[in-house]
């Protein structure tokens, strides 16, 4: 009987070794086909584990080895020490500090990783000294004991660093990736230990901060509840402006940067009335705060410009007096300045003198700063635009709706030419390369010019048609 218990059990090692060294073979190769993770996992079982496991139970099965002797001792320990190395691996796979590929993958701290793994790596070692090698344990943990009291003592600040790391993980105040501030620090987590935490500032510099001090501190996470950021600007801006006209100025900058969240939009209010201004708070979010200062520089630098060309008053400090009568005049130039700009364009050097004054008196020089769009695709022109100086980029969109570029735009050329058309948008965006200074006409005058100059109307006419043809040549382009 024990004979053929003992054939029975050969024979399973004999067919079945093979089969599971096959059907290992075949996982493995699906798993490097598809880059699984879980393919060194499986090879640790083909090449390391499964050998092992055989010759163990060979030697105490077969060759009647019994277990207090070294050679089974030795092929044990081995046998386990795979074993180690193989859950090693299967952690690394299902565990992991970046990004999921898998769905069956887990997304945990480096911390919790590493207690995780040292767990694992402390128990398997404790069974193979006390089965295998029949270690009494307790003494060796009484004697750890002691010499952990002695330890305790003289690593304070290391010990409190390790729990409040512990306690970090439980509770998840933030994770890699968030930004936080703890103190006077600003940063972005970029790794969690044993001892501290790592952060990025937005200068790219690197701060480590001990999690003794964290679990102290207060911490502010800006990504825990929402991963929009809030921007709060003030500006201040002088009693003699409209705020209706200040907050649609502010909204309208803060709607040119693509940055900026459109739901929620942002928002404006004036905050404080002092002696000489009033200050206005404009509120909008932005998707990742480490693009902050740029935003707020963008913004500053755009608003500047919004400025000039809405002739705003910009207040004085508090300590120079001034006169409210003595206020600069609202214009961007005099009137002689535009007059012999407009003259020294050929499609207006014709113009009678009453037309003349007429169009002077309707007509600006307004600047736009770098990024800045002129005109916009899918918006109605505001006014018509002739540019004096500085270089602008002419775009459209094909029928994919990708930006396609037509033209680059100086001195002398046309903008803004379906203020011919008022129900219809414009077909093209202008954006700003290099600061463009330009003569800014108000649709009432292109109209009374367009019905009471037959030359200007047919000049036009020839600019449109030409616009128009650009704009078709650029789609039939894409199309083939």
């Amino acid at each position: 009987m024990y004979q053929n218990v003992l054939l029975v059990k050969g024979i399973l090692i004999i067919l079945g070794v093979p089969l599971l060294v096959v059907l290992l073979s075949e996982i493995i190769e699906q798993c490097q086909q598809r880059g699984n993770p879980l393919a060194r996992f499986f090879s640790a079982l083909r090449n390391l584990v499964l050998p092992s496991l055989v010759f163990y139970i060979v030697l105490k099965y077969f060759l009647y080895v019994t277990s207090d002797r070294l050679l089974a001792r030795v092929f044990g320990t081995l046998f386990w020490l795979t074993i180690l190395y193989a859950t090693l691996l299967l952690l690394s796979a299902v565990l992991i500090r970046n990004k999921k590929e898998r769905t069956w993958q887990i997304n945990i701290s480096n911390i919790l990783l590493q207690f995780i793994r040292t767990t694992v790596v402390i128990g398997l070692l404790g069974y193979i000294l006390s089965k295998m090698w029949s270690l009494d344990l307790t003494k060796i943990l009484g004697a750890l004991g002691v010499g952990s009291l002695v330890m305790a003592l003289a690593l304070q600040d290391t010990l409190s660093n390790l729990v409040s790391g512990f306690l970090l993980i439980i509770e998840s105040p933030f994770k890699v990736g968030d930004w936080i501030k703890v103190g006077d620090l600003t940063g972005q987590v970029i790794e969690i230990n044993w001892r501290a935490v790592r952060l990025k500032t937005t200068d790219c510099d690197a701060v480590i901060i001990p999690n003794g001090f964290l679990g102290k501190a207060n911490i502010f996470n800006y990504n825990l509840l929402n991963p929009l950021y809030l921007l709060r600007l003030k500006f201040p801006f002088s009693y003699e402006e409209h705020p209706d006209l200040v907050e649609k100025t502010l909204l309208e900058v803060a709607h040119s940067i693509e940055e900026i969240e459109r739901n929620p939009g942002p928002e404006v209010a004036p905050k404080l009335f002092k002696n000489t201004h009033i200050e206005y708070e404009i509120r909008f979010f932005i998707k990742d705060y480490e693009i902050y200062e740029n935003i707020q520089d963008i913004f500053s630098s755009r608003l500047y410009y919004a400025i000039h060309r809405n002739s705003f008053h910009i207040p004085f400090p508090d300590k120079i007096e001034y006169k409210i009568d003595r206020l600069p005049k609202r214009t961007n130039s005099s009137h002689d300045q535009i007059s012999k700009i407009l003259c020294s364009q050929s499609i207006f050097s014709r113009l009678d003198k009453a037309t003349l004054i007429y169009l002077t008196n309707n007509t600006t020089i307004e600047l736009f700063g770098m990024g800045e769009n002129i005109v916009e695709i899918g918006l109605f022109d505001k006014a018509f635009f002739i540019i004096l100086a500085g270089k602008a980029t002419l775009f459209t969109n094909d029928r994919y709706g990708q930006q396609k570029e037509l033209t680059e735009l100086s001195e002398g050329d046309f903008l803004g030419e379906m203020v011919f058309f008022p129900d219809s948008p414009s077909a093209v965006s202008a954006t700003v390369q290099k600061t463009v200074s330009a003569i800014t006409i108000t649709p009432e005058a292109i109209s009374y010019l367009s019905q009471n100059q037959p030359r200007f109307a047919i000049e036009i006419s020839q600019f449109i048609d030409e616009r128009r043809k650009l704009i078709l040549s650029a789609e039939n382009q894409i199309s083939s």
